[in-house]
């Protein structure tokens, strides 16, 4: 059994929050690296899935899982995730420069075919 959240990772401030959940900064303890730690309450969550191992998991962290390994470019690996008593927690990549596509799209009106492609 891997240990808790706390032992692993520092979670900083909050970087945003929405109807998914709230996303903050965060550092892995091991190795100084930056991530992000998006927490998602229990109750908020509509839509589940099983992993391979039979847990039962939000849809969102189930189809991240399956984009992280081995990875696809311009998608944020998912790292780590922790199942907790009120919800679950995604450890996420935390690149450099990066914005939400929400805020992206209402700064720029849409996004060019060159853009999209990254």
């Amino acid at each position: 059994e891997k240990p808790p959240l706390e032992q692993l990772y520092r979670e900083g401030p909050l970087l945003g929050s929405g109807g998914c959940g709230s996303v903050y900064s965060g550092t892995r303890l091991a190795d100084g690296t930056p991530v992000a730690i998006k927490r998602v309450c229990r109750d908020r969550i509509s839509e589940w899935a099983r992993l391979h191992n039979g847990a039962l998991v939000p849809l969102e962290l189930a189809l991240h899982w399956m984009v992280s390994c081995p990875g696809f470019r311009g998608v944020v690996r998912l790292l780590d995730w922790f199942e907790l008593p009120d919800g679950f927690a995604l450890v996420m990549e935390r690149p450099e420069r990066c914005q939400d596509l929400w805020y992206f799209l209402d700064e720029r009106g849409f996004l060019t075919e060159h853009v999209a492609r990254g």
